[in-house]
């Protein structure tokens, strides 16, 4: 069977078609054959997000956006998103609008406290307005507004204060001290590296030394020569005590015998009385002639 020219052409043109169509859903991040489902957001404005865009819960992408419808009776937009199935959409979720610094804007799941109630493919989720820097900032200007009296108050106040004499005299008196304390510092800085250093020195010297009179006396044995010494006055304790208790020895016997000491009490009343008579007659013992011996 031949295959006429025209019908070549009408299949070539199909088949570009389709591989233009499979490609624009590429490109989209469109899947042809998927299995996600589909959810409705009611938003008032999505701030020119085109479809296809991300949808994102904490962070991570979840779904795309797949058709953007408006409602002129309600004069909002109504979004369709695909989700993945094996992700569950707790109730309560609402979705708000962010805006990367140099991208487009993108749907975010604020996802509702409830994680065991879900929500339905084909449930309408409800939208939040965009917030951006530029609109908080827009938010707080009125309050800017309201600070910069306060702040024209306190750069006067620190105007005047700059301009009092007080502080230029306040100024040279901290200079000055700053130069006391230069000086102060570099004398201390002197004193620590060349006196400490001998001071350090020497105190070692003295540590060294007591520590060699430490280890000196340690190794006399003070506490055996003090034993040996009680040890010898105890013995001639007990020899004395022995000696002055025996009889036969001259001690003993002074000690013991009172007949020794009474012949030595006689022995010295007899010398007193001698020594008295001498004493009273003395030239019954002695006699003195220049002239020879006298009869009596």
């Amino acid at each position: 069977m031949k295959i006429s020219k025209e019908i070549k052409i009408a299949l070539v043109a199909v088949l570009s078609a389709i591989i233009v169509y499979v490609g624009i859903i590429f490109l989209k991040g469109l899947k042809l054959f998927n299995d996600e489902v589909s959810y409705f957001v009611e938003i008032a404005d999505i701030q020119g997000m085109p479809t296809a865009s991300d949808v994102r819960a904490n962070g991570l992408k979840v779904g795309t956006v797949k058709a953007i419808t408006f409602n002129p009776d309600r004069q909002d937009l109504t979004v369709e998103i695909t989700i993945d199935p094996k992700f569950q959409i707790p109730q309560g979720t609402s979705v708000y609008m962010t805006k990367e610094m140099l991208g487009s804007a993108m749907m975010n799941l604020k996802l509702g406290p409830n994680s065991n109630a879900v929500l339905h493919p084909g449930d309408t989720i409800q939208g939040e307005p965009l917030v951006d820097l530029m609109t908080e900032a827009g938010k707080m200007l009125p309050q800017v507004e309201a600070m910069f009296p306060k702040v024209d108050s306190i750069l006067n106040a620190l105007n005047t204060l700059s301009n009092d004499p007080a502080i230029t005299t306040s100024l040279h008196n901290m200079e000055a001290v700053s130069a006391d304390l230069r000086t102060t510092t570099t004398r201390i800085n002197g004193l620590l590296g060349n006196d400490v250093p001998q001071l350090m020195a020497k105190t070692n010297t003295i540590f060294n030394n007591l520590e060699t009179t430490t280890n000196n006396l340690n190794q006399i044995d003070m506490a055996q020569k003090a034993d040996a010494t009680m040890n010898g006055l105890q013995d001639m304790t007990f020899k004395m005590n022995t000696a002055m208790n025996s009889k036969e020895n001259s001690l003993g016997m002074l000690m013991n015998d009172n007949s020794i000491a009474l012949h030595l009490d006689s022995t010295l009343q007899n010398s007193a009385k001698l020594l008295e008579d001498f004493r009273l007659h003395p030239k019954r013992y002695v006699h003195f002639s220049l002239f020879g011996k006298k009869d009596k």
